[in-house]
C-alpha cells in the first residue's frame, strides 16, 4: 500500500512490557507511566501485546485492556503497534477489531508459535486480516519461536498485499535483511528486530526499529537511532554504539524482558517480575546489569 501518513514512515519504535503488581495482575497504572517514560525519550511508536512484551501469557480480557490503557495514553502523540499475532486466523481478527476500535495506529502480526504453517496459508492469513481490518500491518518475522520463516522472495510476494506496509526482519542475521531490502525496499519498509545488530541492517537500508526499552535507557536508544539513520559510519554514531554494546548484548543473553523488569530495583519504574513460567534475572546477572547501567550512566 502507498504510505499516506508520514508518521507511520521508519522511525523507532519501542515494544512495551506488560508490567505486573504484587498479586500478578497487570499493573495499568504503572503501564501508563511507562508508556508516558518512553514518550519523553522521543521515540516514534509504541509496540503493544507482540511476542516479548508477555503477551502470550495474558488472558483475553487482559490483553483487550492493555490495548486500551496504551492507546488511551499514547493515542496521537506518537504510532501504536497493536499486536495481534496469535493461533488462528480468528483469534488475530478478534484482537484486531479491538485494536483498531480503541485507537491504534498499525497492526503487527507474528505467526503462530505451535504448527508450521505453509507459505499459502500464511499469504492468506495476513490478507485475511489486512483485507478485513483495513489498517497498514507490519510482518513480524521473528523465527525462533514461531518456527516459520520468511524467505527474502517469500517477503517480496508478502509485500504484494494491499495493507502490508512493513517488515520486521528477526532472523538475527544481517544479511537476510540485506537481501530482503533489496528485494522489496522499494514496496514496504524494513525494520530491524534486534538491539545488537543495528548498525549493520541500517547500513543494508532497514529504515526502522523496533526493540523493547526501559525509559532509563530509552533516551540514549533513540538518539543512537538517529543518528544511524543520518550518517551510520559517523563518529557520533560508532560511539553510542559501542557505549550502549554492553547492554544489548547483556539483553541479547538474558532476555529484554527480564533486563527491563529488574531495572525496578534502581529506578523509579514499577514492571515486577515476569509472568511464570518465566525465569527472574539471577542474582550474578543483576549484579553485572547494574555495573552496565551504571557505566552507562542511567542509574
Amino acid at each position: 500500500m502507498k504510505i499516506t501518513d508520514d508518521r507511520l514512515y521508519g522511525g523507532v519504535y519501542s515494544y512495551v512490557m506488560t508490567p505486573f503488581n504484587k498479586n500478578g495482575d497487570v499493573d495499568h497504572g504503572a503501564l501508563a507511566a511507562y508508556i508516558e517514560g518512553l514518550i519523553a525519550s522521543g521515540l516514534d511508536g509504541v509496540t503493544v501485546n507482540a511476542s516479548t512484551t508477555e503477551v502470550h501469557y495474558l488472558q483475553e480480557a487482559e490483553r483487550k485492556a492493555v490495548f486500551e490503557t496504551v492507546c488511551k495514553v499514547a493515542k496521537d502523540r506518537v504510532v501504536v503497534n497493536a499486536g495481534v499475532g496469535t493461533h488462528s486466523t480468528r483469534q488475530s481478527l478478534y484482537f484486531a477489531e479491538h485494536a483498531k476500535e480503541v485507537g491504534a495506529d498499525r497492526l503487527i502480526c507474528e505467526l503462530p508459535t505451535f504448527f508450521k504453517i505453509n507459505f499459502e496459508d500464511a499469504y492468506r492469513h495476513y490478507a485475511t486480516i489486512g483485507d478485513t481490518i483495513g489498517l497498514p500491518l507490519r510482518i513480524y518475522n521473528i523465527t525462533a519461536p514461531t518456527h516459520n520463516d520468511f524467505t527474502p522472495h517469500q517477503a517480496l510476494q508478502l509485500a504484494n498485499i494491499e495493507m502490508v506496509d512493513s517488515f520486521k526482519e528477526a532472523t538475527a542475521d544481517p544479511l537476510r535483511t540485506r537481501d530482503v531490502v533489496n528485494l522489496v525496499g522499494d514496496r514496504v519498509q524494513v525494520y530491524c528486530g534486534f538491539h545488537y545488530l543495528l548498525p549493520e541492517v541500517i547500513e543494508f537500508g532497514a529504515v526502522g526499529w523496533e526493540g523493547g526499552m526501559h525509559p532509563a535507557f530509552a533516551p540514549l536508544s533513540v538518539q543512537l537511532f538517529r543518528a544511524l539513520i543520518e550518517d551510520v559510519d559517523s563518529e557520533e554514531s560508532k560511539k553510542l554504539f559501542k557505549r550502549l554494546a554492553p547492554l544489548y548484548f547483556f539483553m541479547k543473553t538474558y532476555g529484554v524482558t527480564q533486563t527491563v523488569k529488574a531495572m525496578d530495583e534502581w529506578t523509579d519504574s514499577s514492571f515486577g517480575i515476569p509472568r511464570p513460567p518465566q525465569y527472574v534475572l539471577p542474582d550474578v546477572a543483576r549484579s553485572n546489569l547494574h555495573g552496565i547501567l551504571k557505566q552507562l550512566g542511567v542509574i
